[in-house]
């Protein structure tokens, strides 16, 4: 069945930082003091969006501009633009849902030419981060998300793709007809996948579809 839709996770999946919260931490220099409810968050015993609104209050009154610009010093997976910009002359619609920061995934959609986007948001005021936050998708919220945008679109599960290298895509791996692990996390996520890259790589992506199924890639 020819694909009509591929939802990519952002971080470790097209780009190359798997992290972006542990990223940012690291590079404002706000990492040990992290420190403090990094466990707790990891663990669940803070809810997401308090977790969210943690980390955000430690940014507090940095420039957008210099978050925009450290997000731009991610770099992009090997083949993560070649392999999006074929999808689409396949004929196949792009997405992304992440956990991660929308002002990322929106770089990302400008660059590839993505049609949806869905992430989180740290909020700011007057170009500087306010400290406020707007958690869309919490640990184990992709599912949901994934279900409405195939509502919206039209498109049925065993038209989609969908492509991501942890455990919260595996909730998009169990609503997609074929599923890929890209240097897989965990075990977990590597049994989930119809087809696992083993390395942070896309570019045997096309061929590995092509070689899963035929009709998948055959065009508008």
């Amino acid at each position: 069945m020819r694909l009509k839709l591929a939802v990519f996770d952002l971080d470790g999946t097209l780009k190359k930082v798997r992290d972006p919260y542990v990223y940012l931490h690291q590079r404002l220099g706000t990492w040990p003091q992290s420190q403090a409810f990094f466990s707790d968050g990891l663990a669940g015993r803070i809810p997401y969006e308090e977790w969210l609104r943690l980390d955000a209050a430690m940014w507090k009154g940095v420039p957008r501009a210099h978050i925009e610009a450290l997000f731009r010093q991610n770099p992009y997976l090997p083949g993560a633009r070649e392999t999006v910009q074929a999808l689409k002359a396949c004929g196949v619609r792009i997405a992304i849902i992440s956990t991660g920061l929308l002002i990322h995934a929106v770089q990302v959609q400008a660059d590839l030419g993505v049609e949806y986007v869905a992430a989180n948001e740290i909020l700011f005021e007057a170009g500087r981060v306010s400290g406020e936050v707007r958690a869309h998708i919490p640990e184990g919220g992709k599912g949901a998300v994934m279900e409405d945008l195939l509502a919206h679109m039209g498109v049925r599960s065993a038209e989609c793709l969908a492509v991501g290298d942890g455990e919260s895509d595996v909730a998009l791996f169990q609503r997609a007809g074929v599923s890929v692990a890209v240097a897989p996390h965990s075990d977990l996520v590597r049994t989930a996948a119809d087809i696992v890259l083993p390395q942070p790589d896309l570019r045997p992506l096309l061929d590995r579809l092509r070689a899963f199924d035929p009709t998948l890639l055959e065009g508008p």
